[in-house]
Protein backbone atom coordinates (compact mmCIF):
# COMPACT_ATOMS: atom_id res chain seq x y z
CA UNK A 1 0.00 0.00 0.00
CA UNK A 2 1.08 3.06 -0.73
CA UNK A 3 0.72 6.05 2.18
CA UNK A 4 1.66 9.44 2.67
CA UNK A 5 1.14 9.48 5.95
CA UNK A 6 3.62 11.26 8.44
CA UNK A 7 2.78 11.84 11.95
CA UNK A 8 5.63 14.39 12.40
CA UNK A 9 4.37 17.69 13.45
CA UNK A 10 7.66 19.93 12.88
CA UNK A 11 6.18 23.19 12.99
CA UNK A 12 3.86 22.94 16.02
CA UNK A 13 0.45 23.86 15.60
CA UNK A 14 -2.95 21.56 15.61
CA UNK A 15 -3.53 19.14 13.19
CA UNK A 16 -5.14 19.61 10.57
CA UNK A 17 -7.21 18.28 7.65
CA UNK A 18 -8.03 19.55 4.16
CA UNK A 19 -9.96 22.66 4.46
CA UNK A 20 -11.52 21.26 1.35
CA UNK A 21 -14.80 18.90 1.28
CA UNK A 22 -15.29 17.86 -1.99
CA UNK A 23 -13.11 14.95 -3.83
CA UNK A 24 -9.80 16.92 -5.07
CA UNK A 25 -8.86 16.56 -8.53
CA UNK A 26 -5.69 14.00 -7.71
CA UNK A 27 -5.19 10.77 -9.60
CA UNK A 28 -3.79 8.02 -8.56
CA UNK A 29 0.73 8.12 -9.70
CA UNK A 30 0.81 4.93 -9.69
CA UNK A 31 -1.87 3.51 -12.24
CA UNK A 32 -3.34 7.37 -13.23
CA UNK A 33 -7.33 6.75 -11.68
CA UNK A 34 -8.99 9.05 -10.25
CA UNK A 35 -8.85 9.00 -6.40
CA UNK A 36 -11.91 9.60 -4.28
CA UNK A 37 -12.00 10.68 -0.58
CA UNK A 38 -12.71 7.88 2.12
CA UNK A 39 -12.17 9.27 5.55
CA UNK A 40 -8.68 10.47 5.99
CA UNK A 41 -7.24 8.30 2.50
CA UNK A 42 -7.67 9.07 -1.17
CA UNK A 43 -8.08 5.55 -2.92
CA UNK A 44 -8.59 4.83 -6.60
CA UNK A 45 -10.35 1.88 -8.16
CA UNK A 46 -7.19 -0.61 -8.25
CA UNK A 47 -6.66 -0.08 -4.70
CA UNK A 48 -3.86 1.76 -4.32
CA UNK A 49 -4.42 4.06 -1.28
CA UNK A 50 -2.73 7.20 -0.35
CA UNK A 51 -3.60 8.38 3.42
CA UNK A 52 -3.65 12.27 4.55
CA UNK A 53 -0.83 13.40 6.71
CA UNK A 54 -2.44 14.91 10.01
CA UNK A 55 -0.85 18.31 8.32
CA UNK A 56 -3.85 17.69 5.49
CA UNK A 57 -1.45 16.98 2.83
CA UNK A 58 -0.81 13.70 0.42
CA UNK A 59 1.84 12.25 -0.70
CA UNK A 60 1.71 10.90 -4.37
CA UNK A 61 5.26 10.45 -4.99
CA UNK A 62 5.72 6.86 -5.27
CA UNK A 63 9.39 6.09 -3.77
CA UNK A 64 10.77 4.63 -6.70
CA UNK A 65 10.22 7.56 -8.66
CA UNK A 66 12.69 9.68 -5.75
CA UNK A 67 15.80 11.38 -6.97
CA UNK A 68 17.18 10.68 -3.24
CA UNK A 69 16.14 10.13 -0.11
CA UNK A 70 15.17 13.80 0.87
CA UNK A 71 14.65 15.78 -2.37
CA UNK A 72 13.88 19.05 -3.08
CA UNK A 73 14.88 22.10 -1.54
CA UNK A 74 16.96 21.38 2.13
CA UNK A 75 15.21 22.41 5.76
CA UNK A 76 17.29 24.91 6.15
CA UNK A 77 16.53 26.85 2.86
CA UNK A 78 12.63 25.82 3.35
CA UNK A 79 12.68 27.73 7.08
CA UNK A 80 14.95 30.78 5.72
CA UNK A 81 12.30 31.44 3.01
CA UNK A 82 9.77 30.86 5.51
CA UNK A 83 10.99 33.61 7.51
CA UNK A 84 11.14 36.22 4.58
CA UNK A 85 8.00 35.44 3.46
CA UNK A 86 6.44 36.12 6.99
CA UNK A 87 8.16 39.28 6.79
CA UNK A 88 6.52 40.25 3.42
CA UNK A 89 9.97 41.00 1.74
CA UNK A 90 8.60 39.82 -1.13
CA UNK A 91 4.82 41.58 -1.05
CA UNK A 92 5.25 43.34 -4.28
CA UNK A 93 5.96 40.36 -6.19
CA UNK A 94 2.93 38.37 -4.64
CA UNK A 95 0.59 41.17 -5.05
CA UNK A 96 2.06 41.30 -8.52
CA UNK A 97 1.16 37.90 -9.28
CA UNK A 98 -2.47 37.68 -8.26
CA UNK A 99 -3.38 40.95 -10.35
CA UNK A 100 -2.00 39.60 -13.45
CA UNK A 101 -4.01 35.64 -12.58
CA UNK A 102 -6.66 37.33 -11.98
CA UNK A 103 -6.55 39.51 -15.18
CA UNK A 104 -6.13 36.38 -17.06
CA UNK A 105 -8.79 34.12 -15.26
CA UNK A 106 -12.80 33.68 -15.21
CA UNK A 107 -14.34 33.61 -11.76
CA UNK A 108 -13.69 30.40 -9.59
CA UNK A 109 -10.52 29.19 -11.77
CA UNK A 110 -8.96 26.46 -10.77
CA UNK A 111 -4.77 27.26 -10.20
CA UNK A 112 -2.05 25.14 -9.56
CA UNK A 113 1.03 26.16 -7.83
CA UNK A 114 4.01 24.46 -9.27
CA UNK A 115 6.69 24.34 -7.02
CA UNK A 116 4.58 25.94 -4.07
CA UNK A 117 7.39 25.45 -1.51
CA UNK A 118 5.54 26.84 2.02
CA UNK A 119 2.72 27.94 0.52
CA UNK A 120 3.18 31.51 0.51
CA UNK A 121 2.36 32.38 -3.07
CA UNK A 122 -0.71 29.69 -2.82
CA UNK A 123 -2.16 31.43 -0.04
CA UNK A 124 -1.27 35.02 -1.25
CA UNK A 125 -2.81 34.41 -4.62
CA UNK A 126 -5.75 31.82 -3.54
CA UNK A 127 -6.75 34.84 -0.74
CA UNK A 128 -7.10 37.41 -3.99
CA UNK A 129 -8.87 35.38 -6.26
CA UNK A 130 -11.50 33.77 -3.91
CA UNK A 131 -13.18 31.43 -4.30
CA UNK A 132 -9.98 29.99 -6.15
CA UNK A 133 -9.78 26.42 -6.64
CA UNK A 134 -6.06 26.41 -5.21
CA UNK A 135 -3.70 22.91 -5.97
CA UNK A 136 0.08 23.10 -5.06
CA UNK A 137 2.62 20.49 -5.59
CA UNK A 138 6.45 20.76 -4.31
CA UNK A 139 8.98 17.77 -3.98
CA UNK A 140 10.28 18.71 -0.57
CA UNK A 141 7.81 16.97 1.83
CA UNK A 142 8.33 19.17 4.43
CA UNK A 143 8.10 22.50 1.89
CA UNK A 144 4.47 20.79 1.38
CA UNK A 145 3.94 19.94 4.74
CA UNK A 146 4.22 23.77 6.14
CA UNK A 147 1.92 24.81 3.72
CA UNK A 148 -0.79 22.27 4.42
CA UNK A 149 -0.47 23.27 8.07
CA UNK A 150 -0.50 27.30 7.12
CA UNK A 151 -3.18 27.10 4.51
CA UNK A 152 -5.19 24.13 5.06
CA UNK A 153 -8.19 25.83 2.12
CA UNK A 154 -5.37 24.41 -0.29
CA UNK A 155 -5.29 21.24 -1.77
CA UNK A 156 -1.65 19.96 -1.30
CA UNK A 157 0.77 17.26 -2.71
CA UNK A 158 4.13 15.67 -2.57
CA UNK A 159 4.65 15.19 -6.37
CA UNK A 160 6.83 15.87 -9.31
CA UNK A 161 6.73 18.81 -11.72
CA UNK A 162 7.22 16.33 -14.47
CA UNK A 163 4.77 13.96 -13.60
CA UNK A 164 2.07 16.37 -11.88
CA UNK A 165 -0.66 13.79 -10.64
CA UNK A 166 -3.98 15.81 -11.95
CA UNK A 167 -6.06 14.89 -15.47
CA UNK A 168 -5.39 16.56 -18.60
CA UNK A 169 -7.01 19.89 -19.09
CA UNK A 170 -8.19 20.16 -15.19
CA UNK A 171 -6.44 23.75 -14.55
CA UNK A 172 -7.41 27.88 -15.59
CA UNK A 173 -3.77 28.79 -14.66
CA UNK A 174 -0.22 27.23 -13.73
CA UNK A 175 2.20 29.36 -11.87
CA UNK A 176 5.36 28.73 -10.78
CA UNK A 177 8.06 31.04 -9.16
CA UNK A 178 11.33 29.62 -9.57
CA UNK A 179 10.41 26.58 -9.94
CA UNK A 180 11.54 23.47 -12.56
CA UNK A 181 8.94 23.08 -15.08
CA UNK A 182 7.95 20.46 -17.88
CA UNK A 183 6.48 21.68 -21.23
CA UNK A 184 4.91 18.51 -21.65
CA UNK A 185 3.18 18.84 -18.27
CA UNK A 186 1.94 22.25 -18.96
CA UNK A 187 0.66 21.85 -22.30
CA UNK A 188 -1.26 18.50 -20.78
CA UNK A 189 -3.01 20.41 -17.80
CA UNK A 190 -3.51 23.72 -18.59
CA UNK A 191 -7.40 24.29 -20.05
CA UNK A 192 -7.32 25.79 -24.06
CA UNK A 193 -7.57 29.37 -23.68
CA UNK A 194 -6.28 29.17 -20.23
CA UNK A 195 -2.44 30.28 -19.11
CA UNK A 196 0.36 29.77 -17.75
CA UNK A 197 2.83 32.12 -15.73
CA UNK A 198 6.50 31.95 -14.81
CA UNK A 199 8.18 34.22 -12.07
CA UNK A 200 12.07 34.40 -13.00
CA UNK A 201 14.94 36.49 -12.14
CA UNK A 202 15.28 39.74 -13.76
CA UNK A 203 18.30 40.36 -15.06
CA UNK A 204 19.82 42.46 -12.08
CA UNK A 205 17.99 40.53 -9.65
CA UNK A 206 19.63 41.13 -6.30
CA UNK A 207 23.05 42.84 -7.83
CA UNK A 208 24.21 44.60 -5.12
CA UNK A 209 24.06 41.31 -2.97
CA UNK A 210 25.82 39.06 -5.99
CA UNK A 211 28.17 42.02 -6.46
CA UNK A 212 29.60 40.65 -2.41
CA UNK A 213 29.43 37.23 -3.82
CA UNK A 214 31.04 37.06 -6.88
CA UNK A 215 33.76 38.69 -8.53
CA UNK A 216 32.07 39.21 -12.04
CA UNK A 217 28.36 38.66 -11.64
CA UNK A 218 26.74 38.27 -15.00
CA UNK A 219 23.09 39.36 -15.64
CA UNK A 220 20.53 36.57 -15.68
CA UNK A 221 18.92 35.30 -18.88
CA UNK A 222 15.44 35.12 -19.28
CA UNK A 223 13.66 32.06 -19.62
CA UNK A 224 13.01 29.71 -22.60
CA UNK A 225 9.31 29.82 -23.50
CA UNK A 226 7.52 26.79 -24.19
CA UNK A 227 7.96 25.32 -27.50
CA UNK A 228 4.51 23.99 -28.09
CA UNK A 229 0.99 24.88 -27.50
CA UNK A 230 1.87 28.20 -25.68
CA UNK A 231 1.18 31.77 -27.28
CA UNK A 232 3.73 34.39 -25.33
CA UNK A 233 1.62 37.87 -24.04
CA UNK A 234 3.19 40.80 -22.66
CA UNK A 235 5.39 39.73 -19.84
CA UNK A 236 5.34 41.72 -16.62
CA UNK A 237 8.19 42.55 -14.37
CA UNK A 238 8.33 44.16 -11.19
CA UNK A 239 10.89 45.98 -9.17
CA UNK A 240 11.42 46.91 -5.58
CA UNK A 241 13.95 47.52 -2.92
CA UNK A 242 14.84 45.69 -0.13
CA UNK A 243 16.37 46.93 2.64
CA UNK A 244 18.13 43.59 4.57
CA UNK A 245 18.96 43.91 8.23
CA UNK A 246 20.28 41.75 10.49
CA UNK A 247 19.19 38.09 10.21
CA UNK A 248 16.74 38.88 7.48
CA UNK A 249 19.95 39.15 5.37
CA UNK A 250 21.23 35.52 6.18
CA UNK A 251 18.13 34.43 5.53
CA UNK A 252 17.89 35.80 1.91
CA UNK A 253 20.80 34.47 1.49
CA UNK A 254 20.33 30.96 2.64
CA UNK A 255 16.88 30.60 0.27
CA UNK A 256 18.81 31.31 -2.74
CA UNK A 257 21.12 29.42 -5.13
CA UNK A 258 23.81 32.20 -4.08
CA UNK A 259 24.43 30.01 -0.70
CA UNK A 260 26.23 27.51 -2.27
CA UNK A 261 28.20 29.73 -5.02
CA UNK A 262 30.75 32.94 -4.55
CA UNK A 263 34.42 32.60 -3.54
CA UNK A 264 34.53 31.92 0.30
CA UNK A 265 36.51 34.86 1.29
CA UNK A 266 33.63 37.11 0.10
CA UNK A 267 30.84 35.01 1.88
CA UNK A 268 32.56 35.64 4.73
CA UNK A 269 32.84 39.38 4.68
CA UNK A 270 29.00 38.55 3.72
CA UNK A 271 28.85 37.54 6.99
CA UNK A 272 30.36 40.31 9.11
CA UNK A 273 27.40 42.75 7.23
CA UNK A 274 24.54 43.61 9.50
CA UNK A 275 22.95 45.58 6.66
CA UNK A 276 22.56 45.66 3.06
CA UNK A 277 20.21 47.22 0.47
CA UNK A 278 19.24 45.45 -2.79
CA UNK A 279 17.48 45.88 -5.43
CA UNK A 280 14.83 43.06 -6.46
CA UNK A 281 13.78 42.23 -9.97
CA UNK A 282 10.95 39.71 -11.24
CA UNK A 283 10.40 38.86 -14.70
CA UNK A 284 6.77 37.61 -14.68
CA UNK A 285 6.26 35.73 -18.43
CA UNK A 286 3.06 35.19 -19.51
CA UNK A 287 1.53 32.37 -22.06
CA UNK A 288 -2.11 31.90 -23.07
CA UNK A 289 -2.63 28.17 -24.27
CA UNK A 290 -3.45 27.63 -27.91
CA UNK A 291 -4.77 24.46 -28.05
Amino acid sequence: METGRDGNNDYGGQDLMSGNCADPLWLCPLCRGSLARTSGSLRCPQGHCFDYAREGYVNLLPVNRKRSREPGDSREMIDARRRVHVADLYRPLVDALARLLAAECGAAPVLLDLGCGEGYYSKCVQQALAPALLYGIDIAKPAVRLAAKTFPEGHFAVASAFAVPLPDASVDAVFCVFAPRSEAELARLVKPGGCFIEVSPGEHHLWELRQLIYDTPRPHKPPEAPAQGFAPLQPVRVQFDLPLRGSLLRDLLAMTPYAHGGQREHKSQLDNLDALDTRAEFLLSVYRRTG
